[in-house]
């Protein structure tokens, strides 16, 4: 039999769901800010996993996939204990912005502290009541604004057992990305626990496709750690594994018209894009100049020299980049050098 646990200064008997909010931080006006979590301690002893959502407060389909595992999981039938945490950044998706208020990044903050900034104490919070003590978790992310994702998961090759985990969660694609300071993943790796950053669809819309993938994904790993009596079946296709990435950018400004969609496999100088000018003067044709898969983009059909269009993903050996991270031009741009 399993033990009682508490989360938040809330015990939560075996076989019992208890739905906590701890204090993270007050509001201007003095408001408290608490984050949502549900913990389900199962009948059975078993593994403690965590599933967080929204750490970027515009990121919104990690929500959806927390909404459909709650509806789904019964403490009853569960071996160990799951920790939900929908939404993260709560003051951001608030107001609709991927950053708090401050214009901190929460997954650059990490471990956070007590006394720090708003978003210090958030990832303090989160490190003490749901990460720390845990075997997994697994991390629901976006695309950044105006950007797109095809589902994917991102880890650390070299770590073996996130890249298992990662297989069974049955993505198509895991890409194999290096640790970002201040990030949850490297900041949980420290303490040995493996997280799962999964990336589907773009921000501040419900994506039927990334929710049901990440969905399923969950409680195939959820299945492959022994926690519930069966999951999905896996995916007709095993997932492949990519090493290496690159940003494509435009070379010249105006109308950009795609010549591939996401998903799609290019070959080695097939053109993938024109750009024209708003007079419809043609300016120009960019070719791929890797063989790989579109695993992401942008959703704007305007664009300015040096924006990033497509990223693509390369089978194969090679380097791991830094996991991706275009919310901003100077951070894109460091995905693509060699670490």
């Amino acid at each position: 039999m399993n033990e009682p646990i508490t989360v938040a200064g809330v015990e939560v008997a075996p076989g019992e769901r208890r739905d906590v909010t701890p204090v993270a931080s007050e509001s201007y006006t003095g408001d408290r800010t608490t984050i949502p979590m549900a913990v389900l301690n199962g009948v059975k002893d078993g593994p403690r996993m965590f599933v967080t959502a929204a750490l970027h407060g515009d990121e919104l389909n990690g929500i959806g996939v927390c909404r459909e595992l709650l509806g789904r999981l019964d403490p009853s039938g569960l071996s160990g204990i799951l920790i939900v945490v929908p939404i993260v950044n709560v003051l951001g998706a608030q107001i609709h912005s991927r950053y708090l208020p401050d214009r901190r990044d929460l997954n650059r903050t990490f471990p956070g502290s007590h006394g720090g900034s708003m978003a210090a104490r958030i990832a303090k919070l989160l490190m003490e009541e749901v990460v720390a003590g845990s075997n997994v978790g697994i991390d629901l992310h976006t695309a950044a604004n105006r950007r797109t994702n095809v589902p994917q998961m991102r880890v650390h090759t070299e770590d073996e057992r996130a890249t298992e985990l990662a297989i069974a969660f049955g993505a198509p694609y895991v890409l194999d990305a290096t640790l970002r300071p201040g990030s949850l993943r490297e900041v949980a790796q420290d303490l040995h626990v493996p997280v799962l950053t999964y990336e589907g669809g773009e921000a501040l819309r419900f994506d039927d496709h990334a929710i049901t993938t990440a969905t399923e994904g969950v409680l195939r790993t959820l299945a492959h750690l022994g926690m519930i009596a069966e999951g999905p079946p896996p995916p007709a296709q095993p997932p492949l594994v990519m090493h290496e990435s690159r940003w494509l950018r435009a070379e010249r400004g105006g109308i950009i018209d795609l010549h591939v969609g996401m998903g799609d496999r290019v070959e080695e100088g097939q053109p993938l894009w024109t750009t024209t000018s708003p007079l419809g003067a043609e300016r120009a044709t960019m070719s791929s100049p890797y063989t790989g898969i579109v695993i992401g983009g942008t959703t704007l059909p305007l664009v300015a020299p040096g924006e990033a269009i497509l990223h693509i993903g390369i089978p194969g050996e090679g380097w791991a980049g830094y996991e991706d991270d275009p919310s901003a031009e100077e951070d894109d741009a460091e995905d693509l050098e060699p670490t």
